[in-house]
Formats: structure tokens, C-alpha cells, sequence
């Protein structure tokens, strides 16, 4: 087996080796929404639930793009593990981490629908539309991940990731339908790519699977990741060698 995929599958089960808390964290905030769905379901009207349902998704799916972003920061600034005589290239340190992260996010998501289903009837959701809108977060975070490596090379960013989540939390469908805003406002924020994905993936969950009218939204989105790709290509080999030539081998926390 080639060594980049054995180093690949070995970090990816062992993400809890360091830095232990930041990775665990997502996982704990899973496991909250699903403490939260089983005392709102034994507790609430279905109607309501199935509500709570939908900003419990997309809430959790905000938290999975979010910290496969951040928590790849400290991923890439480590420089104690070496392939052969190299360093470990920047792309292969930043994938174990979307992986575990997007497999515990699945795991959960799954796990909110089948819960949903013991006390709503005839309750299932689209797994090809789950998978789908998981691949384009995947792809829509990489660019996002360079992004934010190259500007913790010049700030401390730990002292606004407070301030970025609370953003992508109010830019993205969580505490509200996107039909409760003015037309011109839901018009804008369609225009964000992370918009599209998590909102996907709520309807996804309330038995609103991807459908063919949706596809003049997926080619705005193709379109708008090819631009970011086009720039990450153009940034990440400039980007990579800053990272190796780094005096301290982390970041500040």
C-alpha cells in the first residue's frame, strides 16, 4: 500500500492523538443535538419537532464546515511527522481531518432521521441527496481551508473564530426559515455557497430531497467554487512553503 494512503488511514483513526478536545468537540455538540431531538420528541408536538429538526441540522452542519476549517489550522502547522525524507505535503495533513470530521457528521445525521422516524410515521430520508450535498461541502471547505491557513500566517485568528461562527450561524438558514426573510435578503444570502449546502441538507432532512428545479442553484454553485479553485491552484504552493518555513511549529492559541 502506498505510504501517503497508510499515513492517511492511520491519522484519520487516530484523530483524538492530539489536540485531543478541538477534534473531539464536534462530536460532543452531535451528541447534544440528539439529547436535545430525544427530550423535544418525548416532550413537544411532531410538527413542532420536525421544526426543531430543521435548525438542529442545519446548526450541526454549520459546526461540521466550520471547525473542518479551523480545526485544520493546527494540522497544518505541525511539523513532528515526515514521509519518507519530506515533510508530510499540506493536502494530506488538512485530509484526515475532513474525513473523520465528515464521517462523525454522517453518522449523526443519519442518526437524527432515524430517531425522527421511532415517532413520526413513514419517516426517511434521501441518502444520494445526504452524500450529495456532503460532497459539495467537502469540496466548497479545501478553498475555504487555504483561505483561512493564509490568513493565520499573518493574524491571530483563534480570537475571531468566536466572531466567524457567530456569522456563518446568521448568514445560514439555522434559527429562521428562509421564508420568513424579506425576498431581496433570501436573494442575497442564496448567493453564499455555504447557504446553499446547509440548507440542502435541511430540506434533505425534513423529506425535501434534491430535484431537477434545483439545478439552476447547483450551476451558481459550480460556478462560484471553480472561481475559488482557480485561486486556490494559483495560492497554495506560495502558501505551502510559508507554512514549512514557519519559525514556531504552532500556531498561537
Amino acid at each position: 500500500m502506498n505510504y501517503r494512503v497508510k499515513y492517511l488511514l492511520r491519522r484519520v483513526f487516530r484523530q483524538a492523538d492530539r489536540f485531543t478536545l478541538l477534534n473531539l468537540t464536534p462530536v460532543l455538540i452531535y451528541i447534544g443535538g440528539l439529547v436535545l431531538l430525544f427530550i423535544g420528541f418525548m416532550t413537544a408536538e411532531d410538527s413542532t419537532m420536525v421544526r426543531v429538526l430543521y435548525g438542529t441540522v442545519g446548526f450541526m452542519a454549520a459546526v461540521w464546515i466550520f471547525s473542518m476549517v479551523i480545526l485544520n489550522k493546527n494540522e497544518a502547522y505541525v511539523k513532528d511527522s515526515i514521509l519518507k525524507v519530506n515533510y508530510i505535503p499540506l493536502y494530506l495533513r488538512i485530509l484526515p481531518t475532513m474525513i473523520y470530521q465528515t464521517i462523525m457528521f454522517m453518522i449523526f445525521i443519519t442518526m437524527y432521521s432515524a430517531f425522527t422516524a421511532l415517532f413520526v410515521d413513514n419517516w426517511m430520508m434521501n441518502i444520494y441527496s445526504l452524500l450529495y450535498y456532503i460532497l459539495l461541502g467537502v469540496i466548497l471547505v479545501i478553498p475555504f481551508t487555504m483561505l483561512f491557513l493564509g490568513v493565520s500566517l499573518h493574524i491571530n485568528t483563534s480570537k475571531i473564530n468566536p466572531l466567524l461562527f457567530v456569522i456563518v450561524i446568521l448568514i445560514v438558514p439555522v434559527f429562521y426559515l428562509p421564508e420568513q426573510l424579506p425576498s431581496v435578503v433570501e436573494s442575497i444570502f442564496s448567493l453564499n455557497p455555504f447557504y446553499y449546502v446547509i440548507n440542502g441538507l435541511q430540506n434533505n432532512a425534513i423529506h425535501q430531497a434534491w430535484s431537477v428545479n434545483r439545478l439552476p442553484y447547483d450551476v451558481l454553485y459550480i460556478t462560484q467554487v471553480a472561481i475559488l479553485y482557480l485561486w486556490m491552484f494559483e495560492a497554495y504552493n506560495k502558501m505551502k512553503i510559508q507554512l514549512y518555513n514557519e519559525k514556531n511549529s504552532m500556531p498561537e492559541s
